[in-house]
């Protein structure tokens, strides 16, 4: 069972009115960020990321465009839908995802993403376009699409450079190679993915802590174990043994145990930053 589809279907005509009284209303400029908390969102008047500006969108995040609205981007749009919830741009009267309209969605019902020529850098990573006119037409191939589903979109699904590009029916990427960029004089950080640095060093650094505080803590472990051992022979023949000895002992025993636990403390926040990198 497609469990959002359910929760769509039960709660939907509940919590929604057929005109999108309760949606989040959105109209020109987008903020930093955008994320599926407050959404849907019901585009009332055509949306952009300026340019200049930086516009992110969350997974699970869903548009839902009245006629003759769409989305221009002048700047730089990041969107990250995931697998199990891909940003959604659709009609408002997509049933699917808006229980409470009294129409069904056709092609051309809303316009569609307009990518600006100089809005290079553009990332969209699963994601769906429905029911609009022209899909994403985009005025420059320095874009990356990654895992996106277009349906039911009027004049075309996919268009750049006004050259309209063959999607089908399964989920489409396309990213432009470092060799076309290089030839058309492009820096090639703007195919980079603009995270990936800053991935890089956290999953590394992650990577070595858990290893560095992995191995400290299972030395210490063992050393901690052999000053016990000593501890104890000491106490039980303390007859024949200095205080200071039995001291010493006590000290070697206590620092093992602690740089043990600082080991595996580094282990433990090593394999969190590690895990962390995934999230970004």
């Amino acid at each position: 069972m497609d469990w959002k589809l359910f929760i769509w279907f039960v709660v939907g005509p509940i919590a929604f009115s057929a005109h999108g009284a309760d949606f989040t209303r959105l109209a020109g400029d987008l903020p930093r960020e955008i994320t599926a908390r407050q959404g849907p969102y019901l585009v009332t008047g055509d949306i952009y990321v300026p340019a200049g500006k930086h516009t992110t969108i969350g997974s699970g995040t869903i548009f839902l465009f009245k006629n003759f609205t769409g989305l221009h981007v002048q700047g730089t749009l990041d969107v990250k839908g995931s697998a199990d919830w891909p940003v959604i741009f659709t009609s408002e009267c997509d049933q699917t995802y808006n229980p409470g309209s009294p129409l069904r969605a056709n092609p051309y019902d809303w316009n569609g993403i307009y990518i600006h020529p100089d809005a290079m850098g553009t990332t969209m990573e699963r994601f769906e376009v429905l029911y609009s006119v022209y899909g994403i037409n985009s005025q420059t191939k320095f874009i990356r699409l990654i895992a996106g589903t277009f349906r039911h979109n009027g004049r075309a699904n996919l268009s750049i450079e006004e050259k309209e590009i063959i999607v089908g029916n399964d989920p489409f990427s396309y990213t432009l190679s470092v060799k076309d960029a290089k030839v058309d004089g492009v820096p090639v950080k703007i195919l980079d993915d603009p995270l990936a640095e800053k991935r890089t060093i956290f999953r590394y650094s992650g990577l070595c802590l858990f290893l560095g505080g992995g191995i400290l803590g299972v030395i210490e472990n063992g050393q901690f174990i052999q000053n016990g051992k000593q501890v104890n022979a000491v106490r039980g023949d303390l007859f024949n043994n200095q205080s200071a000895t039995y001291t010493n002992a006590i000290s070697k025993r206590n620092n093992s145990a602690w740089l043990m636990g600082f080991g595996y403390c580094l282990c433990i926040a090593g394999a969190c930053g590690f895990y962390w990198t995934f999230s970004f």
